[in-house]
């Protein structure tokens, strides 16, 4: 029998630990490469489209299993950090500035209060 450290089932990497947790830096990554895919491809998109393509096609990478699976509140704050990072690249604001305005405006909900 061979031992692993994790287990990639059905795209959610569960850790061998004591207890159930789960490694969401692959799911990261994978967004990641998603979003830079479109922004490679959409540089002369509209703001709005460029959102638009972001939702339909990267956000559901990130947010692939996540009702079904137990996140720590850090692991939560992880993710809702890498959508919030999209918005301000669409949108050109810095890393201090909040996007909960922006997001407000064109009538787009964050996952919960914005952390970062």
């Amino acid at each position: 029998m061979c031992w692993s450290s994790s287990v990639e089932y059905l795209g959610i990497y569960l850790l061998g630990r004591s207890s159930l947790k789960f490694d969401i830096m692959p799911v990261k990554r994978t967004f990641y490469a998603a979003c830079n895919s479109i922004f490679m491809r959409g540089a002369d998109v509209n703001e709005l489209a460029l959102l638009s393509l972001q939702e339909s096609y990267s956000l559901p990478v990130l947010m692939y299993a996540m009702p079904a699976i137990s996140l720590k509140s850090k692991q939560l704050d992880e993710l809702n950090v890498c959508w919030n990072n999209v918005i301000r690249r669409i949108f050109n604001y810095n890393k201090w500035e909040f996007v909960k305005s922006v997001l407000c405006h064109i009538n787009r909900l964050n996952n919960y209060d914005e952390k970062n």
